[in-house]
């Protein structure tokens, strides 16, 4: 008989945001291929929102996934009540979608959770109660998100304490959350990367004619995080001292588009700068297929799932150090430079420009797949849930 695993997350793809938190859901795909595999979504309410249902389940075909997914919100007690309240209302929807999850999909053998506020939370109070092993996996970026208030400290503080098993999912964070609680014991497993998805197009690795434009390639929600306008600036740099034409494009909105689609007229590097608009999944892997370099210049990441599905399309990537992506990227598949500095990204991609460096296509691809694909974060998993059994 398979085991049962409950997925309990702070985020996961809707209707109204169908990528937020998706790389939960391709987890969550992935596990079904070995065991039963249900997810359990709380949600806080609106008092003016009395029509909506307490449960809804999703079928699989209407989710494209073989995973059952079930919603469940709760009112909060008191409206624009203290914010000990709001952590209270998820941890009552979740005990209440659980008691009607429990008739359809049975006890659970283990509950995994991911991110500690408020989700984790909320399944450790699910374990205790039920006696079922909790797994928490942590995604934050960065970790301090959780940690601004007092009652976030208290609630991250006993949940950290209260799970079976912590799980990070890259050094970087890993480290972060040692800085606020310093006994911490975590494994470190990372995200998985879709490398069945994201692969090579038929003419990858094929050398283009050094007299069109060295194209780069970013995919990122425009906003702060993400570092965007030191990217625009090492571009300016480099219209300036290069001679080989190149291109930057850009895939993914944001709040901060206007304000870089001005700032790129305002270095006159509009002409090299198209913004794409947002992506979808198909959208990224043409991109990505029909570019050079990829390029990644956030000021904070855990882990980078898009650097990693970069290299599975067999592409070099530069990268700021910014927590996640040193723990993806070797020596083999791409640069690695600081964070929130023009010169060095400017300096790294001028020795793709330049011809100064160069990588396999076939080595990048695989660097990904052996570390993080389905079969390496299945036996990576696995070895967790058994360590809890």
């Amino acid at each position: 008989m398979r085991r049962k695993i409950l997925i309990v997350p702070s985020w996961y793809p809707s209707e109204a945001d169908p990528v937020g938190g998706v790389f939960v859901k391709e987890q969550a795909d992935a596990l079904a291929t070995q065991y039963d595999v249900a997810v359990l979504i709380s949600e806080m309410g609106s008092w003016r929102d009395s029509l909506k249902p307490n449960l809804k389940q999703v079928s699989k075909t209407n989710t494209g996934s073989p995973v059952p997914v079930y919603r469940q919100s709760a009112r909060p007690l008191i409206p624009h009540g203290p914010e000990r309240i709001d952590y209270h209302t998820f941890e009552r929807a979740t005990h209440a979608g659980f008691k009607k999850l429990l008739a359809e999909f049975g006890k659970p053998d283990v509950i995994h959770a991911h991110v500690v506020l408020h989700a984790g939370w909320a399944a450790l109070k699910l374990g205790q109660r039920y006696s079922i092993p909790v797994v928490l996996t942590e995604h934050s970026s960065p970790f301090s998100m959780h940690l601004d208030t007092q009652v976030k400290r208290d609630l991250v503080h006993k949940t950290l304490n209260g799970v079976n098993q912590v799980v990070a999912v890259g050094p970087g964070l890993a480290q972060q959350m040692k800085s606020f609680h310093p006994n911490l014991e975590e494994k470190i497993v990372g995200n998985l990367i879709s490398t069945d998805f994201f692969v090579p197009s038929a003419s990858n690795g094929h050398k283009r004619d050094t007299a069109s434009p060295l194209r780069f390639f970013v995919a990122a929600r425009l906003a702060e995080q993400k570092g965007l306008s030191y990217l625009l600036h090492a571009v300016a740099l480099l219209n300036k001292s290069e001679k080989r034409p190149f291109e930057l494009m850009l895939g993914g909105d944001g709040p901060e588009r206007a304000q870089l689609e001005q700032l790129a007229a305002d270095l006159g590097i509009a002409h090299l700068c198209k913004f794409l608009g947002g992506l979808d999944r198909a959208g990224v892997k043409d991109w990505m297929n029909r570019s050079d370099v990829f390029v990644l210049s956030s000021l904070h990441e855990t882990f980078g799932v898009v650097v990693g599905e970069a290299m599975a399309c067999g592409k070099p990537v530069v990268s700021t150090r910014c927590g996640g992506p040193e723990f993806i990227i070797t020596d083999e598949s791409g640069v690695l430079v600081d964070a929130a500095n023009p010169e060095s990204l400017a300096g790294a991609m001028s020795e793709f420009l330049n011809g100064r460096v160069s990588f396999d296509p076939s080595t990048i691809r695989r660097s990904v797949v052996e570390r993080f694909g389905v079969e390496a974060f299945l036996r990576n998993i696995t070895s967790v849930y058994e360590a809890v059994w």
